[in-house]
């Protein structure tokens, strides 16, 4: 690699990422920050001085300042996470894609990180996601087509979606079950339980500090980071807050409950929104090792010599398993490994 030969990939790395946030803060700004500014201080008075748990009304303002206020604290994380990493990233841009087009990687161990179904759950949820998103957006502002047209798109794909998670977590509810019946260790076979540990919380943190003062030393991380293990728990929240009022809503309409439901389900879909635009396309496929993308959720595949530096403890528990150094034997083995497909 010349010396300067990262310049030009950071450059986009850098533009695409700065539109995906200015297109974020701009959805916060317009749903939450405006809001807040303009009547939040009053809002908070008016629910402190006149609580009234039996009020409808009084639940449904509180709810809507406490998802505008989580939604600008959710993005001003999200944008020093996916910027500190395009800091520290910077003079190692287009590195990972170098390497695949590399005839070392060829070479290398490509692990399945995500087997068929996954990959067919994640295109399923890109589809009906974008359709909710932009129907529902286009439905506020009155946009695009009918407004009956656009909400039957709407309710449809969000059905769909629910769909879609009903059989994820039907799925491994039951994988769960029969480990736990077997003696299997559920912590070990399902690397996404790791955000219930102590670990997952120094692992978001020292990224955070590090983007500030390189000399702190990274939490190593197993399969996931902790940006993908708060995203994937962050989709059966966001299904529960905007699914389940958005079938009730559907059958009785959006002022059911003095509007609660519909300040759960649109202020949750502003969440979701922005935190995909800022933080996963920004992080996931604009950060500058993968730019313009990650092809992961593609293929399925890593090498795995990326896997030992970006998740160290996933490598380790794969060296675990199988003999190392490589061979066919060790190829068999890691790919047999990843085809699980274990979230």
């Amino acid at each position: 690699m010349t010396e300067n030969s990262w310049i030009p990939r950071f450059i986009g790395s850098l533009i695409a990422t700065a539109i995906v946030l200015t297109l974020g803060w701009a959805l916060v700004y317009y749903f939450a920050i405006d809001t807040l500014l303009s009547g939040g201080s009053k809002a908070l008075n008016d629910i402190l001085s006149n609580i009234n748990i039996s009020s409808t009304a009084w639940w449904r303002d509180l709810i809507s300042l406490g998802f505008d206020l989580l939604i600008v604290v959710v993005a001003i994380l999200g944008s020093w996470w996916v910027l500190g990493h395009l800091a520290l990233e910077a003079k190692e841009a287009g590195k990972w894609r170098r390497y695949y087009s590399s005839k070392e990687s060829a070479g290398d161990v490509w692990v399945n990180r995500l087997g068929l179904w996954p990959r067919i759950q994640h295109l399923w949820l890109i589809v009906t996601f974008i359709l909710c998103a932009a129907t529902g957006l286009a439905a506020h502002f009155e946009v695009l087509a009918t407004r009956p047209t656009l909400i039957a798109v709407h309710v449809y794909s969000g059905i769909a979606m629910g769909v879609l998670v009903i059989l994820h977590f039907a799925q491994y509810a039951v994988e769960a079950i029969l480990a736990k019946a077997s003696g299997e260790s559920l912590r070990e076979r399902y690397p996404m339980l790791e955000i219930y540990s102590f670990r997952f919380l120094k692992a978001f943190v020292k990224p955070l500090l590090r983007s500030i003062s390189p000399r702190i030393k990274a939490e190593p991380y197993g399969k996931y980071d902790p940006e993908q293990l708060f995203e994937y728990w962050g989709v059966y929240w966001g299904i529960a807050v905007l699914g389940i009022p958005g079938i009730i809503m559907a059958i009785y309409g959006p002022s059911v409950l003095d509007g609660i439901l519909w300040v759960m389900h649109f202020k949750e879909a502003i969440l979701a929104i922005s935190f995909i635009l800022m933080v996963h396309i920004a992080y996931t496929h604009f950060r500058p090792t993968v730019f313009p993308m990650d092809p992961t959720f593609i293929h399925g595949k890593m090498p795995l010599r990326r896997i030992r530096e970006e998740h160290p403890l996933w490598a380790e528990q794969l060296a675990g398993k199988i003999s190392l150094p490589g061979g066919p034997s060790l190829r068999t083995a890691l790919l047999k490994e990843g085809d699980t497909g274990s979230r």
